[in-house]
């Protein structure tokens, strides 16, 4: 995956404007395309029913792109639910893909493996909840197992682990770690969140004593060489409440229509965003403060990415 000299142009402009001409507006854009999944994993708050079964349709999708790239935004997240299983009639999940790769710089998935990785995505991110038999208690039994032989099995240049924990999983993380890179070499680095109190399942979520616990168990498994994608001071902003200043960055469409202002979580109740716990949030806050170990990690992962 190559970084063009446009993309780069605008990544350039766009780091101008917001950082030193103090413009608010976003790069990224995540679309929740469905609610349907073939799980019912213990943590979610669509296998709690929070939220009503249904695709969003391919007009809407097509709407919301364009309502994304007018804002700025060039990297695009497509979710669920379980995306893979989204259509429209015969016009289906890969389809919609290519052609929104048409129009965005980059297109990237989230996925729980159960079906083939054979997605024209630029990343694709895979739901590791831990070793097997805590993936499994979580997601649901045989989960694990299709999901290794689906990651192996495929093809793509760009798979990586995204890892949420919770009081269900935590005391499995360097298991969970350790099977990964065991069990499925060809996925490329190791995303670690933490879950969020969504309604239904708020009483899996860490407590911030928790989370700082676990922040120095990730910090050990990096210097063991685990290609763990968080740096260590990104970590630590999400250890104390409302951490998340540059969530204009960041905007989510879900498949009820609505599109909103960083994560889920501020259409569902603004109060959860006080215990935000997407990593990859807490890198770009990181980075914005200056703070020079994520801006390292931040080029690092850059070269794996366009490599």
């Amino acid at each position: 995956m190559r970084l063009h000299t446009r993309e780069l142009l605008y990544y350039t402009r766009y780091f101008i404007d917001v950082r030193l001409r103090g413009q608010r507006r976003p790069l990224v854009g995540g679309i929740n395309i469905t609610s349907f999944c073939n799980l019912r994993c213990a943590h979610c708050p669509y296998a709690a029913d929070l939220f009503p079964r249904q695709h969003l349709s391919r007009a809407q999708l097509e709407q919301m792109f364009q309502t994304f790239l007018d804002h700025g935004i060039r990297i695009l997240f497509l979710q669920g639910g379980e995306p893979t299983l989204w259509h429209d009639g015969d016009y289906r999940f890969n389809d919609l893909v290519r052609d929104a790769k048409q129009q965005f710089f980059r297109v990237a998935s989230v996925t729980n493996g159960i079906l083939p990785i054979d997605t024209p995505c630029d990343l694709v991110w895979v739901s590791v909840d831990g070793s097997p038999p805590v993936h499994d208690r979580v997601r649901g039994e045989g989960s694990y197992e299709a999901l290794r032989a689906n990651v192996v099995a495929s093809r793509h240049p760009n798979i990586y682990a995204n890892v949420t924990l919770s009081r269900l999983n935590v005391h499995d993380l360097e298991n969970c770690v350790e099977s990964i890179v065991r069990d499925m070499p060809n996925i490329r680095g190791i995303s670690v969140n933490f879950q969020i109190p969504y309604p239904e399942v708020e009483k899996f979520s860490l407590s911030y004593e928790q989370r700082a616990e676990v922040v120095e168990r990730v910090a050990a498994l990096k210097r063991r060489g685990y290609p763990i994608l968080n740096s260590v001071p990104a970590m630590r902003l999400m250890l104390r409440p409302g951490w998340n200043r540059t969530h204009w960055m960041i905007v989510l469409g879900h498949p009820q229509g609505v599109i909103v202002e960083g994560c889920g979580a501020r259409h569902v109740d603004p109060q959860i965003c006080q215990m935000c716990g997407y990593g990859v949030m807490a890198e770009v806050q990181s980075i914005w403060r200056g703070n020079p170990v994520s801006i390292w990690e931040a080029f690092r992962l850059f070269r794996i990415i366009t490599a």
